[in-house]
C-alpha cells in the first residue's frame, strides 16, 4: 500500500513539475511571440468547452471506432499470419517481403498511396491495421520458433497429444510475446490513426478537429485537442493492461 502511494505521489509530482515548467516557459516566451503559446490553465479551459459539445463527444467516438476496428483486425490477421509463418518455413519465406516492405514505407507515405484509392473516413482504419498487422505478426513468429523444440519431443514421447502440446507449451510460450504486441500494437494503432485524420481530414474526426483549430489559428483548442489524444492514449493503454492483468491464458484455459 506503502510503495503504490509512493509511486502515485512521484508520478503525480513529475506530471505537476512539467506543467510547471510549461507555464514558466510558455510565459516566457509569450513575451517576445506573435502568437501566443496557450498556458496550462488556457488549455484546460478551452479542453472544457470542448467536452461540453456533442460534436466533441462524436468525433470522439468516430476516431475510436476507425481506429480500434483497423487495430482488432490486425491482431487477428497478424495473429494467423504470425502462426503460419512461426510453423512453416515456406510460408515464412513467400510472406516476408510484405512485411519487410509494410515496415520500411514512413506511415506519412501509406496514408498518401492510401488517399489515391480510398475514402478519407476509411484510411484512418487502414492504416491503424497496417501499422499493428506485422508488429502482431513478426511477434508471434518470434514466440513460436522460441518453443523449445526438446521440450515438445519430450511431450510427445510421454504421449501428449498435438492439441495438448499446442496448450501446455506452444500457446503459454506465445502469449508473453501476443501480449507485449497487442500493447506496444494498441499505441502505433492510435498514433498512426489520428495522424492519418489529421492528413486526410474526415469530417468528424479527433483529427479533423486539430487540423481545423490548427487552420483556424485556435492555438489554445489545438493544445486542448491534442490533450485530449494523450488522455484517451493513456486510458486505452490503462484499460489493455488491466484485461492483460496477470496470465490471461490460464485464466480462459
Amino acid at each position: 500500500m506503502k510503495n503504490n502511494l509512493k509511486k502515485i505521489s512521484l508520478k503525480a509530482g513529475s506530471i505537476l513539475l512539467w506543467i510547471l515548467l510549461w507555464h514558466i516557459l510558455g510565459s516566457l516566451a509569450n513575451s517576445k511571440l506573435l502568437f501566443k503559446i496557450p498556458l496550462p490553465l488556457d488549455t484546460l479551459k478551452e479542453f472544457i468547452n470542448c467536452v461540453k459539445l456533442p460534436s466533441f463527444w462524436e468525433a470522439v467516438a468516430s476516431s475510436l471506432l476507425h481506429i480500434l476496428s483497423g487495430f482488432i483486425f490486425a491482431v487477428v490477421l497478424g495473429l494467423i499470419f504470425g502462426m503460419l509463418s512461426g510453423n512453416s518455413n515456406i510460408f515464412k519465406t513467400i510472406a516476408e517481403p510484405i512485411s519487410r516492405l509494410i515496415r520500411s514505407v514512413p506511415v506519412a507515405a501509406f496514408i498518401i498511396l492510401a488517399w489515391l484509392w480510398i475514402p478519407s473516413d476509411v484510411i484512418p482504419s487502414f492504416i491503424s491495421f497496417l501499422m499493428v498487422f506485422p508488429i502482431i505478426w513478426l511477434q508471434v513468429e518470434t514466440g513460436l520458433l522460441s518453443v523449445d523444440n526438446r521440450l515438445v519431443e519430450m511431450a510427445g514421447v510421454m504421449g501428449m497429444t498435438k492439441t495438448e502440446i499446442v496448450k501446455n507449451i506452444k500457446i503459454p510460450t506465445i502469449m508473453p510475446f501476443f501480449r507485449e504486441s497487442v500493447i506496444t500494437g494498441l499505441g502505433f494503432a492510435w498514433k498512426s490513426g489520428v495522424a492519418a485524420e489529421v492528413i486526410c481530414n474526415p469530417t468528424g474526426s479527433i483529427g479533423a478537429l486539430l487540423s481545423n483549430a490548427k487552420s483556424n489559428l485556435e492555438y489554445a483548442k489545438v493544445f486542448a485537442v491534442v490533450l485530449t489524444i494523450i488522455i484517451l492514449s493513456l486510458l486505452l493503454e490503462n484499460i489493455i493492461k488491466f484485461f492483460w492483468r496477470g496470465n490471461l491464458y490460464d485464466k480462459i484455459k
